[in-house]
């Protein structure tokens, strides 16, 4: 309804506020550090290869042209509202997750898994844009399918993987929890206030005509 939304994004920034308190104000790192601690003894070289390939699928490599794809998707139906708001989400989320990092500043993990990580960690990249193209990827799937198992099916794997990524970065060593926790709360209250105010702006501009 109306007022879901609103709620869920005051929600969101509330689990991304607490975060930012733990993390930066109390300086609590004990939770962070338990869960790369209880990780490192299940690594193996076969789960480290399928976490890096796992996470490719949140990286800016893989996000940047499968963006592209989907705007050019729609732009080849005709529909140019959607092919405007894949590029306002992946665009605008992008602005403002550098900006969270480079304002914070937090330093990441010691001894990662993989090479040549150097900005900052919190929150998680990976986390904030993959919340954002797949959660997008998410609201077209329920808009557009009809409503059945298929739909369901489709929705909850691509929830999954939304996790799966996230959970990837911890594995990898290469984010705290609280990182991943704070990328998929900004992540997921940027996408419905961006939708929401391109909604708004929509029904004005059909009001006008």
């Amino acid at each position: 309804g109306k007022f879901t939304t609103p709620l869920f994004i005051a929600a969101a920034l509330i689990i991304f506020l607490l975060e930012v308190i733990s993390v930066f104000i109390v300086k609590e790192n004990s939770f962070d550090q338990k869960v790369i601690d209880s990780l490192s003894s299940s690594i193996t070289d076969t789960r480290t290869r399928l976490m890096i390939f796992i996470s490719f699928l949140g990286n800016h490599s893989f996000l940047i042209p499968a963006n592209f794809l989907l705007i050019f998707y729609f732009l080849s139906r005709k529909n140019k509202w959607n092919a405007i708001r894949v590029a306002i989400v992946a665009l605008s989320s992008l602005g403002l997750m550098s900006l969270l990092k480079n304002l914070l500043q937090r330093h990441r993990p010691a001894a990662p898994l993989v090479e040549g990580i150097t900005n900052f960690s919190f929150p998680s990249g990976h986390a904030f844009m993959s919340m954002a193209f797949y959660g997008l990827l998410i609201y077209f799937i329920r808009h557009n399918l009809k409503a059945g198992w298929l739909r369901t099916v489709i929705i909850l794997l691509t929830a999954l993987l939304i996790f799966l990524i996230g959970f990837s970065r911890i594995y990898l060593r290469v984010h705290y929890t609280s990182d991943v926790v704070a990328g998929f709360s900004m992540g997921i209250a940027w996408l419905l206030f961006v939708l929401l105010a391109m909604d708004h702006f929509k029904t004005l501009n059909l009001a006008k005509k």
